[in-house]
């Protein structure tokens, strides 16, 4: 059983924590948690790297039943480390990329940050798996809602700085954040197939406790072994948390 974790973004009365014993239990049917994914994951690795959009808003429905299925946690992560590279280049090389404005816009957008939201499943039920994803520069946060027999949700870090693999495994990990609160837990941490970078995750036991306290400016800082892997700090979480109430308000009652 991992320990309780009270981070203020959660506020006092959520608590973060897995629910079972082992993180193949403990993620349910969350795709980027569970490690029987990971065959999944590295039929992704080429798949298109810009999501698409459904009619019904932000949120895209993995695309119509026959299509082979798709990653938006892949996709996104291969967007950021295609503008990572491209950052690096010098002189006229950078400029003349910076000449189409998709990918100046994707530029622009990389050192300023955003959002991203879709259903993180391949054809999702309304309302399942609903995920708001912020980047900025090569620093990724995610919340993820529930889907079927899981209740739960996933605050999740995604970055260059960390390491993993593609076994899921349980690591202490300290987490700061913007109110000079600081915890340290236990967290899942891996690296899929078809994903540049490995993530760090924790269990959330319900999406709504967690937007219930969800500030518009917040920052984190995340540690392994008193080693800083990932610093991030989102804007417009208010916005953001609209867009998942959104997506979440579609889910059949159980």
């Amino acid at each position: 059983m991992m320990q309780y974790f009270r981070p203020a973004l959660l506020g006092a009365a959520t608590i973060l924590a897995c629910q079972l014993s082992s993180p193949a239990q403990a993620c349910s049917d969350l795709p980027n948690i569970c490690a029987a994914q990971a065959q999944h994951y590295q039929q992704m690795n080429d798949i298109a790297a810009t999501p698409q959009r459904n009619d019904d808003g932000p949120y895209d429905d993995g695309g119509p039943a026959g299509e082979r299925p798709r990653d938006p946690m892949a996709e996104a992560m291969a967007d950021i480390s295609g503008i990572a590279d491209a950052s690096s280049a010098f002189g006229a090389e950078l400029q003349q990329r910076m000449k189409d404005p998709e990918f100046k816009a994707a530029y622009d957008r990389y050192h300023k940050g955003g959002w991203d939201f879709f259903q993180d499943s391949n054809n999702p039920q309304p309302g399942e798996y609903c995920s708001a994803l912020y980047m900025k520069g090569e620093a990724m946060v995610r919340i993820s809602g529930p889907g079927k027999d899981y209740a739960g949700a996933m605050l999740t870090f995604s970055g260059p700085g960390i390491t993993g693999s593609p076994d899921v495994q349980k690591i202490k990990v300290t987490l700061d954040q913007s109110d000079g609160t600081s915890q340290s837990v236990q967290a899942f941490n891996y690296k899929f197939p078809g994903e540049a970078y490995a993530s760090i995750a924790f269990a959330v036991p319900t999406i709504e406790a967690g937007l219930a306290e969800m500030k518009e400016t917040w920052g984190f800082d995340v540690l392994v072994k008193g080693k800083s892997v990932l610093k991030i700090e989102w804007n417009d979480g208010l916005a953001a948390r609209k867009q998942l109430e959104n997506c979440l308000s579609k889910r059949k009652p159980s």
